[in-house]
């Protein structure tokens, strides 16, 4: 009994502390248990990105290329929109120009001589615009000049011609006035012969005048009348050569208007096609001149140095705006994108300031690309993200100033878990994709 007795005080000293801390364990593990089902931790999606732009850098190329004139603006330089940043030489197009010019102001001055060869006039009428450059051109006023001296020259030539012609009509005229004037002659020496004829034939019935008298007379009457037979003639065919010569010179003018008008018709094709060649000049050496479409800031000049030879279409330099909103441009893989939505709220850190005063921002994610996008280098697919920083939070930068370009931390929040959802997943996905093989 005595040795039972003295064995209880041990025992209990021994067993109060396993109760103590299987108590404590219970608690501990049903605690942790009850933690890790009922407790909500927010995920998130982790992704790298740069602050850009919302409508990103605008690229200043020039479609036709050429020959660096002068360069106006460099990397870090402010422009505004509509300031020339960059000329190209004109020197050859200037050249085809001057050409185009010089061959629209020459057809000027020849349709204005050939309007008036059509019109019959006896001046050219010249258009105000081309005497008012032969007052300070002096090529201009000599095509005037040669235009006039040729239209001069031709219609002295149609002149004289009409002249030589006239000159012959009247000879023509003159000459049936003389043939009349015999005709008028020989009818009256044919009437005599005719009365004298009567007289003898009365005598020769009365035996008064021999035959061959009679005879003689009929010879005559019949000569007069051959002659006057052929004056008549002559006078018909000489009015027939005035005729001729009327249809000449009735040609001559209609061959003259003709080739006018004919020329003009020609010449109207050949000012609409200068003319578009000269409008496509006009616009090329407006192009020459590039011009910022955006205010910003120079950034990645691809020319350095004038007379140097600029491929078409080729980035002669980029813009950065300045008066445009900034978005965070993300890469998520491809992985989480099953998570990522538009209006999620993502958290933004900027590794470029300072930590401990620059607080993380909030954002909400505006725009998720369709289908994933290759790496320029390596090729790996990623989704772009767009986040828009609230503008409540810009306040917390401070004296800091967002670029573009600057590296930013993502944090695209997403559904609550538990923590030990977060545990069981890898098994939960290794056994399913196990009973799937």
């Amino acid at each position: 009994m005595t040795k039972t007795k003295t064995q209880r005080p041990g025992y209990r000293s021994s067993t109060m502390p396993m109760i103590v801390g299987m108590t404590a364990l219970v608690l501990l593990v049903g605690g942790l248990g009850a933690w890790a089902t009922m407790t909500r931790l927010a995920g998130a999606v982790v992704a790298t990105g740069i602050v850009e732009v919302e409508t990103n850098r605008q690229v200043i190329q020039h479609p036709e290329g050429g020959i660096v004139g002068e360069i106006l603006a460099k990397d870090g330089q402010e422009v505004q929109a509509g300031d020339v940043v960059l000329k190209f030489d004109d020197t050859l197009l200037q050249l085809e120009m001057s050409v185009v010019t010089e061959q629209l102001t020459e057809l000027a001055a020849r349709k204005a001589r050939m309007a008036a060869e059509r019109d019959e006039s006896s001046e050219i009428t010249f258009d105000p615009w081309l005497i008012e450059a032969a007052q300070t051109d002096a090529k201009v006023a000599d095509q005037l000049d040669g235009q006039r001296n040729l239209f001069e020259a031709r219609l002295r030539t149609t002149e004289q011609q009409v002249e030589q012609l006239g000159k012959r009509i009247q000879q023509y005229e003159a000459s049936i006035t003389g043939i009349n004037a015999q005709l008028t002659a020989l009818r009256t020496q044919l009437q005599l012969i005719e009365g004298e004829l009567e007289d003898q034939n009365t005598l020769l019935s009365k035996g008064l005048t021999q035959n061959s008298r009679v005879s003689a007379l009929q010879r005559e009457q019949a000569s007069l009348a051959g002659r006057i037979g052929e004056l008549i003639s002559a006078i018909a065919q000489t009015k027939g050569q005035i005729a001729t010569s009327k249809i000449e010179i009735l040609r001559l003018k209609t061959a003259r208007r003709e080739e006018a008008i004919a020329t003009l018709r020609d010449q109207q094709f050949q000012t609409i096609e200068l003319t578009e060649r000269k409008l496509a000049l006009t616009e090329r050496l407006g192009r020459l001149s590039v011009k910022s479409s955006v205010n910003g800031v120079i950034y990645d000049s691809q020319v350095f140095a004038e007379r140097a030879v600029v491929q078409p279409g080729a980035p002669l330099m980029y813009v950065i705006p300045q008066d445009q909103p900034l978005i965070i441009a993300g890469r998520v893989d491809p992985i989480h994108i099953d998570q990522v939505y538009r209006g999620q709220p993502a958290g933004l850190r900027f590794s470029a300031f300072e930590q401990r005063t620059t607080p993380e921002l909030f954002g909400n994610v505006m725009e998720v690309s369709a289908d994933a996008l290759p790496d320029d280098v390596t090729g790996q697919p990623y989704y772009r993200v767009e986040v828009l920083p609230k503008e409540s939070e810009m306040v917390k930068l401070g004296d800091n100033t967002l670029l573009p370009g600057m590296p930013v931390e993502v944090f695209i929040k997403t559904d609550e878990r538990t923590p030990l959802s977060y545990l069981t997943k890898p098994f939960t996905d290794y056994f399913n994709r196990a009973m799937r093989g």
